[in-house]
């Protein structure tokens, strides 16, 4: 079965809506975007060359889906699986890589699991509190070190404009699969800084993660949050922010007993996995020359821990821990009236620890350590605001595995008089294994591999960004190519498992298509589509990488922009996955391909308070993202949002 033309013609059609002669209420301006991670310094989007995609406070809120990673399907790019209902393990790819190849921030913090190789666990993220989402695709590692081989994904909670003075806001919500959501933040601001801090409460009875079993996979979340910034005076300030998050979700799993007639299936195991994850974040700026030269001092912890029960008993758990302690300066300066130049320096110095446990005293119980020291440097040049490049260098010094060297090359052309940007990069990056993948975590299922060595890529890509009709719209057009050498795999073809690095090289190149648009003052149209070839050293296709996604989303405001409706869909097209069925001669299996359809609908009662409520898999597709584990049919949600104060 496949959908492709549908999203084709949706893509092509959207360009042929007429525009609008007036200003639309928001303006998507290409000059006017402000992008955070496409350098160690924020830029204006004009100037940058490489690819990048946002989603903002409007677009989080008027969809609403309760799960970031939910939002994340409408940008090009990115792939989404979920092994089942909410709060199952969910992993993020982008460009074909692996969920590890992606680095995640927010709020400035790296939050990805020190001990999986920095990979970030997007099933306890919710959308909550989000105003901003920032994906900058393409090898990373020279601005932001190993994690970023495949890009960053950027994410910035709080509003979007901090109001002066108290304000508050509230959120509550329910609906199908016995959902209860809730949220409340506050704050206030002034001259001499901010103080925000918000709670977020969620409890789903869910589904079963066994599509043969009827027993629900139920899941809870508690996210708490603070933030303040004092402005000691006009030229320095401090920071301090703190993230916790406590999830525990029910769980279902494959059955690998040998001879077993489910074997390979997804079965009811009475499972259960705790998550604790604590963030921290202490800043320092400090602007001199009249914000010429910049410095930031900053310390940040990311510390997760992982407890996994089976039928209440303790069977395995982790903790990974990684304190991050950064220099960076800045400093711009002109030559002659059209030539601008920046200069970022930075230095870094990292300290992890892992701890692994089992529910005996076996070999599974152990503990390392590990550190890496860094330094990169970062220089940008403009021309006559037409003409922007940029280089970067990064030197890496890991206890463990040999020096790395990382760089990456940038160039952006603002044709004048036309509306279009030429844009492309080049970089290279690596990955380094992760504890489990060096130690193992069970003798008796998995076993690692001390021999492993860090993955490492180069990349390129070119594209074309055109912004028409006055800023309303933005079309973007990109085509990737990288290729992975030292792939780490999993290998089933011995037991217990373990892994191992790939020989040759994968390889993995697409195109990535967005269109954005306001034809009306009360119409926004957006769309996507990637076209991703993602193979092994082998030839083979990457498991869990669709060749084709896409995505189409309408909104209409009317009543005065007091009421919205906004519909959108989402293409995941067939991909490859495991299987373990030893009865069968296949290792892999195809799965179909899906779309998925939401309907969101809001409306003002009054300046403070507002009705929500969506409806989710709106066609009620029957799907998998990943082998065996079943996904959520049809179901609706509503709610009310309440303002107070300023906000």
């Amino acid at each position: 079965m496949t959908r492709i033309p549908f999203f084709a013609l949706a893509l092509a059609s959207v360009s042929l809506v007429p525009l609008a002669a007036s200003a639309a209420d928001r303006p998507i301006e290409i000059q006017d975007e402000i992008i955070v991670t496409a350098s160690r310094v924020p830029q204006n989007r004009l100037a940058v060359g490489s690819a990048v995609d946002s989603l903002s406070e409007t677009d989080i809120k008027t969809r609403q889906d309760a799960f970031l990673s939910d939002l994340l399907r409408d940008l090009p790019g990115l792939a989404v699986n979920r092994s089942g209902p909410a709060g199952a393990f969910t992993q993020v790819r982008l460009r074909g890589g692996e969920a590890s190849h992606t680095l995640v921030i927010i709020d400035g913090i790296e939050v990805g699991d020190p001990f999986n190789a920095g990979e970030f666990e997007f099933a306890h993220l919710t959308s909550g509190g989000v105003s901003r989402v920032e994906v900058l695709r393409g090898p990373q590692s020279a601005l932001w070190g190993s994690e970023a081989i495949g890009g960053v994904i950027n994410v910035v909670t709080g509003p979007s404009v901090t109001p002066e003075g108290p304000w508050a806001q509230g959120f509550a919500e329910g609906g199908s699969f016995g959902t209860l959501r809730g949220s409340a933040e506050a704050g206030t601001a002034g001259d001499w800084g901010v103080v925000r801090g918000s709670l977020a409460y969620s409890d789903i009875s869910g589904i079963s993660a066994s599509p043969s079993d009827p027993e629900k996979d139920g899941y809870d979340n508690l996210t708490g949050f603070v933030f303040t910034t004092f402005n000691i005076n006009d030229a320095f300030s401090l920071s301090l922010s703190g993230r916790h998050v406590s999830a525990t979700a029910a769980e279902d799993a494959q059955d690998f007993t040998f001879g077993s007639p489910t074997q390979g299936f997804v079965i009811d195991s009475d499972g259960e996995r705790k998550s604790d994850r604590w963030y921290g974040r202490a800043v320092a700026d400090l602007s001199m020359m009249n914000g010429q030269w910049t410095h930031q001092l900053s310390a940040n912890l990311t510390d997760t821990q992982n407890e996994s029960f089976s039928g209440g008993a303790f069977s395995f758990g982790s903790e990974g821990r990684k304190w991050d302690f950064e220099y960076q300066t800045n400093f711009a300066f002109e030559t002659g009236e059209s030539a601008s130049h920046a200069l970022s320096a930075v230095l870094e110095y990292e300290d992890l620890s892992y701890e692994n446990r089992g529910a005996g005293g076996g070999a599974e119980n152990q503990s390392q350590t590990g550190e890496q020291k860094s330094a990169a440097l970062e220089y940008r040049l403009g021309l006559a605001d037409q003409v922007f490049l940029s280089g970067a260098l990064r030197y890496d010094d890991n206890d463990r595995f040999d020096d790395e060297t990382t760089y990456r090359v940038t160039a952006a052309w603002a044709v004048p008089d036309t509306g279009f940007k030429l844009r492309g990069s080049y970089g290279t990056g690596v990955a380094q294994p992760s504890f489990f993948e060096l130690f193992g975590f069970n003798p008796d299922f998995f076993i690692g591999n001390p021999n492993l060595q860090p993955e490492s890529s180069e990349g390129w890509d070119v594209g074309v960004d055109y912004s028409f009709a006055d800023g309303r719209g933005l079309a973007s057009l990109t085509y990737f190519d990288s290729n992975l050498e030292n792939e780490i795999f999993t290998d089933f073809g011995v037991f217990p498992f373990t892994v191992d690095n790939r020989s040759g090289v994968s390889t993995r190149d697409g195109i990535e298509a967005a269109f954005r648009v306001d034809p009306l003052d009360a119409v926004s149209l957006s769309a996507s589509y990637t076209y991703t070839d993602a193979k092994d050293d082998g030839g083979a296709r990457e498991l869990r990488r669709p060749r084709h996604t896409g995505s189409l989303n309408v909104t209409y405001r009317f009543a005065g922009n007091r009421a919205a409706v906004d519909f959108g869909l989402n293409y995941n097209g067939e991909m490859q996955d495991s299987e373990f069925i030893f009865a069968t001669p296949e290792t892999s299996v195809t799965l179909d391909d899906y779309v998925l359809g939401t309907l969101a609908a809001s409306f003002d009662v009054t300046d403070r308070v507002q009705l929500i409520g969506r409806v989710e898999n709106l066609f009620d597709e029957s799907y998998q993202e990943v082998f065996g584990f079943a996904s959520p049919g049809i179901g609706a949600y509503a709610g009310v949002r309440i303002r107070l104060g300023q906000k």
